[in-house]
């Protein structure tokens, strides 16, 4: 089997990522079709502004590469008998040497694009054309973006050359031969960079958020650097580190007041009842208020997570990171027509694995006994003829241009369940697991979390709600969680309406087997069930496939095997058997990754 040049592709990457396209120019004083040369490029803030909407213009073509490669190569995605033999080749993990979706010329073009501009904002910063304020925001945005990548190229391409300076001579090149790093030191690399950036901060006084581009806030687009340093935190195994950052996150709006709807919405997997009036502006699977058994009643308002808009703020409640695509400006969405059926407009190469289907989604029943997960089923995907079909990408095209394979859609990068998930992970590791396991199941305020006092009643009155009443009771920050939900005297805590993962899915929560009686046992089980979780909640939206590597390494670090048999026999295998195709040899960790160079 021919193996993938890197150096080719870099050579690509370089020749097109001298100066990244201006995608959007309205809150910039720069057309984007004016003519600059290189060296007068850099300006002024407004030209770093350019630059980066440059860069994430640049940055939005990755969408289809990620989301395919991290789902296809997984166990959630299966290929259909219109694909391409390049995605017949990737499902199989044996990509040819001109396989389009394994080229990473698109990912190093990003980052070259990325080092160019740090560089230069170097420069601007030495010659006081940026502020303090001003260099510290766009540098660490570009820095952070670049490290993502990487840790998406690590977990896809295993041992990867890592470029972080700009590369202007293509005879530079050879010398990054030599710069490869193996995931065990980038992950640390990368943490180091995460740490001694400027900020962590978002955005705040910037052009780039203050308004709005052709009708778009763009608030949204730019990466979440404390999410990415806890996940960073969390492949390294640093489990305290991963948990006070997620937690940091997740403490937005806590110190307001009880009726400020900041005190209980952001990030904290809303659940109620449903009165069937009004909008409902939460994301759960509900059934009419005294109509759970009525299948009549049922409303999948979760799948409105994925009607979002950049400046709606139910969404912005859930999507902490996510791009928006539009005719208005490029590049393209090409990621519904991928999923859609032939007479819907697509192409429909991929779709949900019969595995993910049958035993995914379709192993779950509802509190009611509804044998479904809403979140599969009329959700992430749905059912036309004898075909089933993604639709988390098709949702707001048909909403707006009444197509599913209109040039419309959302990337979905970064969501409030995603964050509940990877703090449930970090903090099951660092000894926390029935913590973690509320959290997955009903959450903080339900059945799950139930505590007694040393007399043995219980911290939970007749409808009470709460988790403890102060920090230490029972567990210390950053594992406290405050639910409670009183009258007397008078309290509205900020998690009060938490639902957990399951929760407002409608799920019950997943009891723990009779035969786990140790802490370690509890913590290997929940730590499965997270990962589980994420594939039912998070399914094709690009994060399978490191969801089960970040696993697949800590368990093999811990037992030889262990790992890959987690990886391949108890997830990916499960899909080639029900497909009946060959399945790929991944019984090695070497054998996990796409082929990078040769």
């Amino acid at each position: 089997m021919k193996k993938i040049s890197f150096i080719h592709f870099l050579r690509i990457a370089i020749c097109v990522s001298c100066i990244a396209p201006l995608s959007f120019s309205a809150c910039t004083d720069v057309a984007p079709d004016e003519v600059v040369a290189y060296e007068d490029f850099y300006a002024g803030v407004d030209d770093a502004d350019a630059a980066v909407l440059g860069l994430y213009g640049q940055f939005m073509g990755l969408a289809e590469q990620v989301v395919v490669l991290n789902e296809l190569k997984a166990d959630l995605m299966d290929v259909t008998e219109n694909a391409s033999t390049d995605l017949e080749e990737i499902n199989l993990n044996i990509p040819t040497t001109d396989n389009r979706w394994a080229n990473v010329s698109n990912f190093y073009s990003v980052i070259q694009t990325c080092n160019d501009m740090l560089h230069n904002y170097d420069r601007m910063f030495a010659s006081n054309r940026l502020t303090d304020h001003e260099y510290n925001e766009r540098y660490s945005d570009v820095a952070a973006l670049r490290c993502w990548i990487y840790l998406q190229l690590s977990n896809l391409f295993g041992n990867v050359p890592y470029i972080v300076e700009p590369i202007i001579a293509l005879e530079d090149l050879d010398k990054y031969r030599q710069n490869v790093l193996t995931p065990e030191n980038l992950i640390p690399e990368l943490i180091r960079v995460m740490e001694n950036l400027p900020t962590l901060e978002d955005y705040r006084l910037s052009k780039l958020v203050t308004g709005t581009v052709d009708g778009y806030s763009l608030t949204p687009f730019f990466i979440q650097k404390k999410c990415l340093l806890g996940d960073l935190y969390l492949y390294n195994n640093e489990y305290e580190k991963a948990v006070r950052i997620y937690r940091e996150i997740l403490s937005k709006g806590e110190n307001e007041a009880a009726s400020n709807r900041d005190n209980s919405r952001p990030y904290r997997l809303y659940t109620d009842a449903w009165s069937g009036t009004g909008t409902v502006d939460w994301f759960s699977v509900l059934y009419l208020r005294d109509k759970n058994d009525d299948a009549d009643s049922f409303y999948n308002a979760w799948a409105n997570i994925f009607l979002s808009t950049t400046t709606d703020r139910a969404s912005l409640e859930e999507l902490l990171w996510f791009v928006a695509y539009d005719t208005k400006f490029a590049p393209q969405f090409t990621l519904s027509k991928l999923f859609d059926p032939v007479n819907r407009g697509g192409t429909y190469y991929l779709k949900p694995s019969d595995y993910a289907v049958d035993d995914i989604w379709g192993s779950e029943t509802q509190r009611n006994g509804y044998p479904f997960d809403a979140r599969g089923l009329t959700g992430a995907f749905n059912k036309f003829g004898d075909q089933n079909h993604i639709r988390k990408y098709s949702y707001l095209a048909e909403a707006v241009v009444g197509s599913s394979s209109g040039n419309c859609g959302n990337w979905f990068l970064y969501r409030a369940a995603m964050l509940h998930l990877r703090y449930a992970e970090a903090a099951n590791r660092a000894g926390y697991p029935r913590l973690a396991w509320a959290l997955v199941n009903d959450g903080i305020g339900g059945a799950a979390f139930r505590w007694t006092k040393p007399d043995g009643s219980s911290y939970r009155g007749d409808s009470v709600s709460f988790s403890s009443y102060g920090a230490g009771q029972p567990y210390p920050e950053p594992y406290y969680f405050d639910a409670r939900y009183i009258d007397q005297p008078y309290i509205r805590a900020p998690w009060r309406y938490n639902g957990g993962v399951r929760g407002r899915a409608n799920l019950p929560n997943i009891a723990l087997p009779e035969e786990i009686t140790t802490r370690q046992d509890s913590i290997l089980f929940i730590e499965k069930m997270i990962i589980r979780e994420a594939a039912l909640e998070l399914g094709f939206e690009g994060n399978r496939w490191g969801d089960l590597v970040r696993v697949a390494r800590r368990l093999n670090r811990e037992m030889p095997g262990a790992g890959t048999h987690f990886l391949w026999n108890e997830n990916i295998a499960q899909k080639f058997a029900r497909s009946g195709i060959a399945a790929p040899d991944l019984s090695t960790e070497e054998k996990w990754y796409l082929p990078l160079w040769e």
